[in-house]
């Protein structure tokens, strides 16, 4: 019976007073608020690659900074890439990521 009283409670709070919207909350210009200089990106990987970052994270813990974890490894990682194809053309670029893609297809 209790069940039914506050079920019987809640229904009536929620229809009694429903919230407005708010819009500005909605809107891309949110009144002053500073945006986040970071963002969540969903990358696939294959199990061995997942597993090396997750060693490199573990080395780095044991050696003495507690605040490695797998961002920080693979923002590093993105980095170094940076700098490497930083001076590199379009044409280039796509030439160096086909070769090492095809020397890994012809390793594995």
């Amino acid at each position: 019976m209790a069940a039914k009283n506050k079920k019987a409670r809640l229904v009536a709070a929620a229809t009694a007073s429903p919230r407005t919207p708010t819009p500005e909350r909605l809107g891309d210009d949110q009144a002053g608020k500073k945006k986040n200089a970071w963002r969540v990106v969903c990358v696939s990987l294959y199990n061995p690659e997942a597993e090396w970052i997750d060693h490199a994270t573990t080395a780095l813990r044991q050696a003495g900074n507690a605040k490695a974890n797998r961002s920080l490894v693979v923002r590093e990682a993105i980095l170094r890439l940076r700098e490497e194809v930083q001076d590199k053309s379009p044409q280039e670029l796509v030439h160096d990521f086909t070769q090492r893609q095809a020397k890994r297809t012809q390793a594995g």
